[in-house]
């Protein structure tokens, strides 16, 4: 039937920061549903039938009307398969980034939430046989590899052939991740950087780890062996932080030194959100060091990961980029190749 909806809809599950959703992208997606109601999963996916049959009315949720994702064409029927499952540690974290949009608490070690358990749903889907070998899963933070459950997680997983991809600082090195890169499909693991010294690291991360995550990068390009382009190191981009040429060039001086085959790039995740407004003021600084990594990736042969969001903002397709004075315009630059504050 040709109706107007999206793939998020029609399979797609989010375990977020306090309940289900279906949507991770920039857009909001339908409202979610907490996990402390009674028998929220079975609601959620109730839920999703509901919305489902009222797209094929032409009744789109409020939150969903703008997004970009929706598309008008003859969808397949739902079949009750997962082809995507986000699992959001939102909830730990073992480092304090000054970037991070929920200031999720500080833990030294592994914790278990009371109201936050991806197991037990990632159990369900399985022995309802929803999740296939065409299923990923992505796991994004604050820090996934601090939950308890998320080698058990992994395991079941990877037994199902599931593709994986982590999202992860790389401060704690988990050796199911090792494992996770060396299977068939193929598993990724992006690790957030963000720069190239010692020094910039605490500023950006606020915790002194800088060689820990030198060294489990290096542990894990070792476990993958010939799948080492599978690890991912990012750099996301910060305006007087770290958008300037020596902090880009020590980064690259890093990812040569310890084996890096393939580096993401992005700019600060608040400018990520798409807009329709297009008021936001990006920095030439920041724009002129998206570019410049590129640049430098090329050089060195390094595979560089896609980011299409972040290339319509400095492109200016989703914001106004360009609407700063000259002076402002001026200072930026002049940080952007002597790495000083404006």
């Amino acid at each position: 039937m040709e109706y107007k909806c999206c793939n998020h809809i029609l399979g797609s599950i989010d375990l977020s920061f306090s309940g289900f959703k279906y949507c991770n992208e920039v857009w909001e997606g339908p409202e979610y549903i907490s996990y402390k109601e009674e028998n929220a999963f079975d609601k959620n996916e109730k839920r999703r039938i509901e919305i489902i049959n009222n797209m094929k009315n032409g009744i789109i949720p409020e939150r969903c009307k703008l997004c970009p994702l929706l598309e008008q064409k003859d969808w397949k029927e739902f079949d009750g398969k997962i082809h995507k499952i986000t699992i959001f540690n939102w909830k730990h974290c073992n480092a304090a980034c000054f970037y991070c949009s929920v200031h999720s608490e500080f833990f030294d070690g592994v914790k278990k939430s009371a109201d936050y358990d991806a197991l037990p749903i990632i159990q369900k889907l399985i022995e309802e046989e929803r999740i296939t070998e065409d299923t990923f899963v992505a796991f994004m933070g604050g820090e996934p590899t601090m939950l308890e459950e998320f080698p058990q997680i992994m395991k079941l997983l990877l037994d199902k052939k599931c593709r994986i991809e982590v999202l992860s600082n790389g401060i704690k090195y988990e050796p199911i991740i090792g494992e996770m890169l060396k299977a068939e499909k193929n598993n990724t693991i992006c690790i957030s950087v963000d720069c190239g010294s010692k020094e910039a690291y605490k500023k950006i991360k606020r915790v002194d780890k800088f060689e820990e995550v030198s060294q489990t990068i290096k542990r894990y390009i070792d476990d993958a062996g010939i799948n080492s382009s599978r690890i991912k190191v990012k750099y996301i981009i910060f305006p007087n932080v770290n958008d300037n040429k020596q902090e880009i060039d020590l980064f690259f001086d890093l990812c040569k030194k310890i084996g890096v085959k393939t580096v993401a790039r992005a700019v600060n995740h608040v400018e990520s959100k798409m807009s329709t407004t297009k008021n936001q003021v990006i920095e030439a600084s920041v724009i002129k060091s998206y570019k410049y990594f590129e640049e430098q990736a090329k050089k060195y042969n390094f595979e560089l990961q896609p980011e299409p969001w972040a290339d319509a903002i400095v492109e200016n397709k989703v914001y106004n980029c360009r609407k700063i004075s000259i002076m402002t315009r001026l200072k930026s630059e002049l940080h952007f190749l002597l790495g000083k504050k404006n």
